[in-house]
């Protein structure tokens, strides 16, 4: 993809780590620097990792005052509305939330940690059931990323009551109540899924608690996901507006995961506005935003709320099939590399197999 930038003398590749990586942000010849990781590395190139870092920081005197923008983690959330959802509902979006959190073992910065649900609604329990089912019948995904066992473990050394999936990974801790618990306080970058339920007697009480609890509880504002059913949407458009609006997170996906925003491209993707080095949170800046669009605050992405053709019934028409992306997607990977054969050489005839492949995922 870069051959012709490498050529020309536009992009250098380097491999390393922290010495490297120090090397680099240090050098003289380096005017900006932009990363993707934790707040950890971060802080480590701004105010250093020796004694003083901490002092540096109160001061705001860095040891690195280099332009500085950063796509960073959090503990992102996903808010269930509730609604007149059927039992293929509760399916697919059980797939869904399960994808959200799955996808690459868990090791994506904007991978779903935190399920809020409300506590008074019929339906939730019938959807932690789909997500037990497809939890249990997935093969096998590995927490390949290094640290993730430990971080498994201080989740299951939290929660002893914590179900466990294929065997210590895929993890599901129920019912998390305390203010404290490291679910809700540190990123897992893992396969560990907590669920919050939250009160509210209708989906308006309930998106008010949801919201508050996303943007006052949870660390990190990169990306939020918001399933609400159609129906629920047109009774209540207000509640929806207004939690659409009031939820501080750089993406937000309403019926998608929010990581879709990143896929796309063209669309800014970063942290809400408001983090500043002393306090770094999910990062500073916007990436990708093909357009250079300018004092960005947020993108909302949008997605019918049942693939087809359920869509027809449930007020959301959609021509999409179950999403290639999803780890429960049967042709999945078929598909996508279908889907890369023709970008990288468009031919009209490489149409029918792509369609032929999507629609029996």
């Amino acid at each position: 993809m870069f051959a012709e930038f490498v050529e020309r003398g536009w992009v250098r590749f380097v491999d390393g780590g922290a010495a490297e990586g120090a090397y680099l942000t240090t050098h003289e010849e380096v005017d900006t620097i932009h990363v993707t990781g934790s707040e950890r590395t971060h802080d480590a190139i701004v105010w250093g990792s020796a004694a003083q870092a901490e002092e540096r920081r109160r001061a705001d005197t860095p040891a690195n005052d280099k332009p500085f923008t950063s796509e960073l983690g959090g503990v992102s959330p996903c808010i269930v509305t509730p609604g007149p959802w059927s039992a293929a509902d509760f399916r697919f979006q059980a797939e869904h939330i399960v994808t959200s959190k799955l996808n690459n073992s868990g090791h994506n910065c904007v991978a779903s940690q935190i399920l809020l649900v409300p506590r008074h609604w019929d339906g939730t329990e019938r959807l932690l059931a789909e997500i037990r089912r497809v939890l249990r019948e997935l093969p096998q995904r590995n927490d390949y990323y290094p640290g993730a066992a430990d971080r498994l473990d201080s989740v299951t050394g939290a929660h002893p009551e914590a179900e466990a999936y294929d065997d210590t990974c895929r993890l599901l801790v129920p019912d998390i109540t305390d203010a404290d618990d490291p679910m809700l306080t540190d990123e897992v970058f893992a396969s560990a899924l907590g669920v919050v339920h939250l009160p509210g007697d209708d989906a308006p009480q309930f998106l008010r608690a949801a919201t508050e609890f996303a943007n006052n509880k949870l660390p990190g504002t990169l990306g939020a996901t918001l399933l609400v059913h159609p129906r629920t949407e047109r009774a209540h458009r207000a509640a929806v507006d207004e939690a659409i609006a009031a939820l501080r997170y750089g993406t937000l996906g309403v019926n998608c995961w929010s990581a879709f925003g990143f896929l796309l491209g063209y669309t800014p993707w970063g942290a809400h506005p408001g983090h500043t080095r002393q306090d770094i949170g999910s990062g500073i800046g916007f990436v990708h935003n093909a357009f250079m669009l300018e004092d960005v605050e947020k993108t909302v992405l949008r997605a019918p709320f049942a693939p087809a053709p359920r869509g027809l019934f449930t007020g959301s028409p959609s021509l999409s099939p179950r999403p290639p992306y999803f780890i429960t997607n049967r042709t999945g990977r078929t598909t996508m590399e279908r889907l890369t054969a023709h970008a990288t050489a468009p031919r009209a005839s490489r149409l029918p197999g792509i369609f032929a492949s999507a629609l029996r995922g």
